[in-house]
This record gives C-alpha cells, structure tokens and sequence, in this order.
C-alpha cells in the first residue's frame, strides 16, 4: 500500500540538523499506522539514563486532515529508563520495532517554552519539525534532570497494565493528612465496597487494623453498601512516596519489596503477618484479599510540602489460604508463612489498579459551588420538573447534604421534561430523585421525606427542624401560607421558586428570617408576573384525561433550573430579602426586573 501523499511530503523539510540522523523514509504497519526511524543527539551531557545518541520512531495515524503524530524510543537502540512526563517505557508490542515510553510531547512543560512552540502547527509537515524540535528539548532535560523542577505539579508515575476500565475511589482531604502521616499501625486491613451496577468501581470504605478493629471509617453515600468486617484489601503506609530512578514504578513483586525497603518498609513480613491472621478467622469458602493498598503523603507541587495522603493499588495479592496445599512441602503454620513471604520476593508481574482521590473538593475541580454553600444543609420542598433539576444542580456543585420532600408519585406523563426516567414510574419523586441523587456523587447524603407540607406526626415535624436552608419549589401559595405557619424555630435562608405561564418566566423570592413571609412574597408575586392565557389554562393531558397540565418544555425548566440554582447561592451568601421576574425573550436571553 503506497505512503500518503502528505506524509511522503512532509519529509522533504525536515532541516538539516547536527542533532538529528534520519535513519529510513516511512513504513507502512497497516490499519492507517506509518513511521520513519531516526536518531537524537543530546546537545548537553548524557547521563546514566539518558545516552549522547539515542533511537527514536517518529509514528503518526488518522487521516490527512487530522494525523495524530507521536515518538517512541527504538527497541535496540532508544532509552529503557522512564522519566518524568513519559508513558510507563515498557518493551515493543508485537513486531513493531518501538518501546511503548511516549514522551509526553504536547504538554506545557516549563522546559518546553521557547519562542515559537506555544501552540502546535495544523500543517503536518510543520508538526514533524515541532514534535522533532520538542523532542530535542526533551531529551536535554532528561539528561540533566530537570523535566521535574522545584514548583512543577508534581505527576505521578505511570503505572504499568492497568485496567483503564477499573477505577477505585478513595477519599483524603488535606485536613486528613495528619491522620496518616504519624499512624500508631503502619498496617492493616480494610474493606472495599462496590458501587451498585457500575462496572469495577468501588471504593475503600473501612480501614482496619491488624485485629480487624474499625480505625476509620470513610463516609461515602448511602447508595454504595457496605460489608461490616469483610476484609478485601491489605494497607500499609509508606513515609514517602517512592519510585526508581528516573521516575519509573514497580513491576513486580520482587521491585515493590525492594522500593519498600527502601524506606525501611519489610513487606515481606507484612504479608505473612497479614496473612497468618486471616487464616486464624477463615471460614468455609473464605477469599483471600486481592488487593494491597499503598499509601503515602504526596505533595501538590515538587519540592512542596505534603498536601494529603494519596492510595495507589495492586490487584493481584494472593495471600496463602488454610486450603493451599503444595507437593512436597508440609501444610504447618511456618510454611505457608514461608508461601506468603515468598511472593513478595517473586518476579511476578504486578497488576496495578486505577485508583483516584474522591474528595469533595477533588471530585468538583471541574466546577463547585462557594465553600459558604457547600457547607450548608438543603430542604427541597417540591420534587416536580424544577425542584428536581434544581436539586440535582445542587448536589453536583457539592451541596451534599439534602433532604427531598414530597407526597407524590412520578408518572409517565412527567417524563417530557423531568430528570427521572419510565424506571421510575409508579414510584415516590422523593425516594426516586434521592436515588438517583446518591448515585450522582460518591459523597452524597440525601434522603427522601414522602410526606405532605404542612406535616401533621411530630417525628415528621421534627425531621424539618435542622436544615440550614430551605427551597420551595411547589408554585403553591397553599405550600407558602403554610411555611409562614410552621414552627421553623431559627433564622434560616428562604428561598422560593416558580416558573410562570407557559414556563415563559420565573419569580424567584428569597429572605433570611425566623419565619417565611409568604404575604409579602405572594402580594409582590401577584403584581409582578403575567397572568396565563386563558383559553389555554383549560388544555387536559389527553383525551378522555381531565388532568389539567402546566404547559412548558424541558429547555425552559433547565433555563430556570439553572437560574434558580445560582439564585439559591446567592441567598447563602448574602442572606438578604429579594424578589425578581425573570422573563425569556424570543431569543432565549433573559431580563430581569425587581419585584
């Protein structure tokens, strides 16, 4: 199969430079895979690592309008080692005649900075002569160790065959650090509890110590289940994070022994500890741990100080059992001690399991709410089409804590613009919407209240009385007379919402006070917002269906939704009394006016 054209082409400019020997023209591998063979110079003064000359495969995929061009070291003549900003440079993948350590070329490392590379060329012709350049730079700083500077974000290691797919989540806050840093048991064991129908996700929900004692147990939502006292996993801590030089993790079982060594850690008789004690409390059909849990406090950027604690894991742990029996060795105590002590001292392959940080503050970095709101209980009265979107808008900016009341049942007919789904139909709007609200976030805690308001039972009364805020969403001045009415008790932010006519508009009202004022908030209601079409107020939901409907699309109760949130963040922080119309033009912007 012939070369593309744009590729052949773009060889001719490649410049005459001392650094760079072009070692052949392109190769075809077939499935839209071509690369060409070269060799780099240092222009600084090799190192352990890093070779004067080294041998690179400059390889690019995709089609002509998008090629996706990367480098790998050459398998007999390119580097082995693994540095800091490269993929685990681990051996060639079937024939191909390249070792799988990708620089990481396109990031914006500071020692990739020079005039000129800000960005990378479009042109394909251009971007051999960037990522070539790049390269270059690259390897100069590896040479001198400086692809990783006091100040960097600190990145850790790739490590190598893990499941991509497989993730498991821990949760530690900068504020848990002094927990670990200076723990009285350097091991133990912990239970990990998956999360309900999603594929190889869990999370470490309970550490234990060596006796199976409960020394911190993790908060997690009441969505994911937990087993009391199952012991699924082996943790220790180190005093440090540790790698081998340049920055390369473990392989095996052999390597994380001696890495562990290294900072005065005895795996070996950790692993036969661990193991000797789970086989005293083994039952019929007891598992084996699988997984080995590492921790160690980690910096934010190199050269910082430690930040919070940090878990990675290995998947394959295979402790002996009171059922292991090997041929010619006897079954006592002491030999299979000996067993356990044995594969921490093999060359078998580690299998490293995903892990990452599911704190709060790390599982929003995408985007969260004030800190003053983040830390706030939430009453939602009202689980229709707003108070739903308004709820889920909430929990995901980090507003765990949330209560959900409602009477109803969320049928068919809502799904045109409700966030349930028809697996919901027939079911409470409370329960369903906290379902599905402790599934959206790990660190969610909200809980269902399927009740009418005012309720009337005491208990009931009470479940109302704590809630730092309190949102209504009913568009009921029935609902509102009665929040005037209850015994709130204590100052509180207010806040309510409701759209208008067609869902054309949204009044929104909110107060900080011991009491709602629902007169005043009714009366500026009233003068504000446009009274509905009346030859429309009459439309059912169906033949034969004398159910009188609210007419608006889902693109408006999101509109709203998201209004109504960034409304209730505002009455969190500021904790004054407001009233606003907002009203949607053709267009779809927005006017607001005070009412």
């Amino acid at each position: 199969m012939a070369i593309p054209a744009d590729l052949v082409a773009a060889l001719a400019p490649l410049p005459e430079d001392p650094r760079f020997e072009l070692v052949g023209g392109w190769k075809d591998w077939t499935g839209g895979i071509y690369s060409f063979q070269f060799r780099a110079r240092l222009s600084v003064e090799p190192s352990e690592h890093m070779p004067e000359w080294s041998g690179w495969h400059l390889v690019a995929s995709g089609d002509a309008t998008d090629r996706d061009v990367r480098i790998y070291p050459d398998a007999t003549d390119g580097i082995v080692a693994t540095f800091p900003h490269q993929d685990f440079n681990g051996p060639p993948e079937g024939v191909r005649p390249w070792r799988v350590g990708k620089p990481c070329l396109e990031r914006p490392a500071a020692v990739f900075q020079r005039e000129g590379w800000a960005s990378e060329p479009n042109d394909v012709a251009e971007r051999l002569i960037w990522r070539i350049g790049r390269l270059l730079a690259w390897i100069d700083a590896a040479a001198e160790n400086r692809l990783l500077v006091e100040g960097d974000h600190l990145e850790l290691p790739i490590y190598p065959a893990v499941d991509v797919n497989s993730v498991l989540g821990f949760r530690e806050t900068a504020e848990d650090l002094d927990w670990w840093v200076a723990p009285d048991q350097h091991w133990g064991f912990a239970t990990v509890s998956e999360i309900p129908g999603v594929r190889a996700t869990g999370v470490i929900h309970d550490f234990m110590d060596p006796h199976r004692r409960s020394i911190r147990r993790i908060p997690w939502s009441t969505a994911i289940p937990v087993d009391e006292k199952r012991v699924d996993a082996v943790w220790l801590v180190l005093p440090t994070f540790a790698v081998f030089e340049p920055w390369r993790a473990a392989t095996t079982w052999h390597e994380l022994t001696a890495m562990c060594a290294g900072v005065s850690i005895d795996l070996p008789a950790i692993l036969a500890d661990a193991g000797a004690r789970l086989r005293h409390i083994q039952r019929p059909k007891h598992a084996s741990p699988v997984l080995l849990l590492i921790g160690f406090p980690l910096e934010e950027t190199f050269g910082g100080e430690p930040k919070r604690f940090h878990w990675i894991a290995v998947r394959n742990l295979r402790l002996c059992t009171r059922d292991d029996v090997r041929r010619g060795h006897s079954g006592t105590a002491a030999a299979r001690r000996a067993w356990d002590v044995e594969l921490a001292r093999s060359n078998r392959p580690l299998e490293w399991q995903r892990t990452a940080n599911w704190a709060p503050d790390q599982l929003r970095k995408r985007g969260e709410a004030e800190e003053e709101v983040r830390a706030k209980s939430i009453l939602v009265i009202g689980c229709g089409t707003l108070g739903a979107a308004v709820a889920e808008n909430l929990l995901r900016m980090g507003v765990t804590h949330m209560a959900l009341l409602d009477a109803d049942v969320f049928h068919v007919g809502n799904l045109s613009r409700h966030v349930l789904t028809m697996a919901d139909a027939g079911r409470g709007k409370a329960e369903r919407l906290a379902r599905r609200l402790n599934m959206a976030a790990p660190d969610a805690d909200v809980i269902a209240l399927p009740l009418s308001f005012p309720p009337t039972k005491p208990v009931e009364v009470a479940s109302l009385e704590d809630w730092d805020v309190v949102v209504d969403c009913t568009a009921s001045d029935a609902v509102l007379r009665d929040m005037a009415d209850f015994p709130w008790g204590t100052e509180r932010v207010f806040v309510s919402l409701a759209m208008t006519w067609r869902g054309k508009g949204l009044f929104a009202y909110t107060a900080s006070e011991t009491g709602f004022p629902a007169i005043d908030a009714m009366e500026r209601f009233a003068a504000a917002s446009p009274p509905p079409e009346g030859e429309l107020v009459g439309q059912m939901e169906g033949i034969g269906c004398w159910h009188p409907v609210f007419p608006a699309t889902a693109d408006d109760v999101n509109l709203w939704a998201a209004i109504g949130s960034k409304l209730v963040r505002r009455a969190i922080v500021d904790r004054g009394k407001t009233a606003s119309l907002y009203l949607q033009r053709e267009d779809g912007s927005v006017d607001r006016t005070d009412a």
